[in-house]
């Protein structure tokens, strides 16, 4: 016995010495990771991958561009409208994963296990204290082994559907984000679309009208060197030439990137040329009508905006998270079944089942109880505020954007009228100048005058439009159907065309807010154009925000539920009837302009005028 140790003492040195080297190696290459920046290599392997995305082929352009058709390709090739379906894509297979969280574990393995030497032992007598001196084994030096285990937790599945049901309502609430973004890519080129169509009705007569004041330039030069006139008149005339054209280079520069902004909302490849359907001249009679009423949109937004939508999916989420967090407190219980195979021959059975069944519980974590359902109704109860003050500055919005609609429909209106006074002036000054009474400068003064009225009424009714999609985006007006048939452009367009078309007649037909707010007790409900999408769960004691009532008489406010807000009790601006301040901010028609703040701190809230690109 001795001798067959000794033998062995050389090959165990060498074995230690073999993992000490192996882990001495693995310590050195761990200790080597250094800052590797991107080569060259991989820059433009990645920019051919990128690119080869963005400039994938697209359904060709075979006519010129309408508005709904923009809208449709918005749709299918804008690229933020493509990561949004690519987040649902992530959210539901995240989904389908946590699915597979809820079975039990069912775990096969197999293994080979060898030693250099017997696994021996010697007993010991008891009752002498003596060893037996005999060395006996009950194991093979080498052994085959194989087991197939059921495992299941009934706590961990408890857990494991709550979390899947989480995992359902962010897929939700990743489809109203995708709501959420297609409503502003179709505002944007809405704005976008009408901002384009005045470029192309005015970049074609700035062209001739500059090479006018460019050869009436150069005839006053000539005058000034010559002296025919008197150099202060001939200066003021050269000045009065100058600041025309610098009038006509700021409006080139502003209307000079209306097609490229609209081409990137398209998702069209930079540089692309397009065409655009040019309507008709519009004119103070082309002001677009909103028939729904303030109400009917108010209730209509607090039931469809997507924001809300979206935390009523997060108070789900919480209220699951509150019972996952007590669902833990409970003690756990394991049951387990296997099978097994071992080829040790000393054994009486190589292959058995066994089964048990296990529970523990750890006695201690019931002193953190209390604190973790304090914590977690105060999560519920900032779910449920966050959400009720999300709806007051959804309120304010649907208002702003109702009289902001209607003060431009206004200075349309006012624009249209100057613009058409500038062309009868305009064709005043051409039909003296015939005739001798009027010199070039003063026609060139009512060409000017008149392009810029024209470039004041395009603009403007392009604002007009932006506001107009602004009510639909602050009501959370879908502009196409649920359902589309097919994704292609012809049906796409119909779609938005008639989604355009039926939007009014959608919202309009829902019930108003006051009615609403009345018990169930006293009158029966009005019916309401709910959202497409299940009812959130409401927290388990919602407080409603206070808002100083006005416009109403004291006795039917306290008939009323007391604690309830009504449309009739908001003020045009609520900001100082709220008793904890909120922040709403919405843009104008372009992002390249400050974003305004109207007063009712709301982060989450997306603002509503939106960039006429990205």
């Amino acid at each position: 016995m001795t001798r067959f140790a000794s033998s062995l003492r050389p090959r165990g040195r060498k074995t230690r010495a073999a993992f000490a080297l192996a882990a001495a190696a693995l310590l050195a290459s761990g200790c080597s990771v250094s800052p590797k920046p991107l080569t060259d290599d991989e820059n433009v392997s990645r920019l051919r991958e990128d690119m080869s995305v963005i400039m994938a082929p697209q359904e060709p352009i075979t006519g010129p561009v309408s508005m709904h058709e923009a809208m449709a390709r918005a749709i299918k090739y804008n690229l933020d409208e493509r990561v949004k379906l690519m987040e649902m894509a992530v959210a539901n297979q995240q989904l389908d994963l946590s699915r597979f969280d809820m079975l039990p574990r069912l775990v096969a393995g197999a293994g080979y296990t060898g030693r250099n030497n017997e696994s021996g032992s010697e007993s010991l007598n008891l009752a002498t204290g003596r060893r037996t001196g005999e060395s006996t084994t009950a194991t093979d030096r080498h052994r085959r082994t194989a087991d197939l285990g059921f495992t299941w937790n009934i706590l961990d599945f408890g857990v494991s559907y709550l979390r899947a049901r989480q995992n359902s309502n962010l897929v939700l609430i990743a489809d109203e984000r995708r709501r959420r973004v297609v409503q502003g890519i179709l505002q944007d080129v809405r704005t976008s679309y009408w901002r384009a169509v005045a470029a192309e009705r005015l970049l074609k007569r700035i062209e001739p009208l500059e090479k006018r004041i460019e050869a009436a330039r150069k005839n006053a030069n000539a005058l000034e060197a010559q002296r025919v006139q008197a150099p202060l008149q001939t200066l003021s005339y050269q000045r009065a030439l100058v600041d025309t054209l610098r009038q006509l280079q700021t409006l080139r520069r502003e209307l000079v990137a209306a097609k490229s902004q609209l081409g990137a909302l398209m998702g069209l490849p930079p540089g692309e040329n397009f065409s655009i359907q040019m309507p008709p001249d519009v004119t103070g009679k082309d002001v677009p009508a909103i028939t729904a009423s303030v109400d009917s949109l108010e209730t209509y937004a607090l039931l469809n905006r997507p924001e809300l939508l979206e935390e009523s999916y997060n108070a789900r989420i919480t209220a699951d998270e509150t019972r996952r967090a007590l669902l833990k407190l409970l003690p756990g219980i394991d049951l387990n079944a296997g099978l097994h195979y071992d080829s040790n021959s000393f054994l009486l059975n190589q292959r058995w089942a066994d089964y048990g069944a296990r529970v523990s519980w750890n006695i201690l974590s019931l002193a953190s109880a209390p604190d973790t359902h304090a914590f977690s109704k105060a999560q519920e109860e900032l779910v449920a505020f966050r959400r009720q003050a999300l709806s007051v500055a959804v309120l304010s919005q649907v208002r702003v954007a109702m009289v902001q609609f209607r003060e431009l429909s206004q200075e349309f209106s006012l624009n249209a009228d100057q613009a058409s006074i500038d062309r009868r002036i305009r064709q005043q000054y051409v039909n003296s100048s015939t005739v001798g009474q009027q010199g070039d400068m003063s026609v060139i003064q009512a060409d000017v005058s008149e392009l810029v009225s024209d470039l004041r009424r395009d603009l403007v009714y392009a604002d007009l439009q932006n506001a107009y999609a602004r009510v639909m985006v602050s009501a959370g007006v879908d502009p196409m159907p649920e359902a589309v048939p097919s994704q292609d452009l012809t049906t796409l367009r119909q779609a938005v065309s008639d989604g355009l078309g039926a939007w009014q007649q959608k919202a309009g037909g829902t019930a108003r807010l006051q009615d609403l707010l009345v018990p169930a007790t006293t009158s029966e409900k009005a019916p309401v154009e709910k959202a497409p999408v299940e009812k959130a769960a409401e927290p388990a004691e919602p407080k409603a925000v206070p808002v100083a009532a006005r416009g109403a008489d004291p006795a039917e406010r306290k008939a009323a539920a007391p604690e309830r807000v009504t449309v009739a009790e908001l003020p045009p601006q609520p900001a100082a009837s709220m008793t904890a301040p909120m922040t709403v901010s919405y843009g104008p028609s372009t992002r390249s302009e400050p974003a305004k703040v109207y007063s009712v701190p709301l982060s989450a809230l997306t603002p509503l005028g939106r960039a006429s690109a990205r």
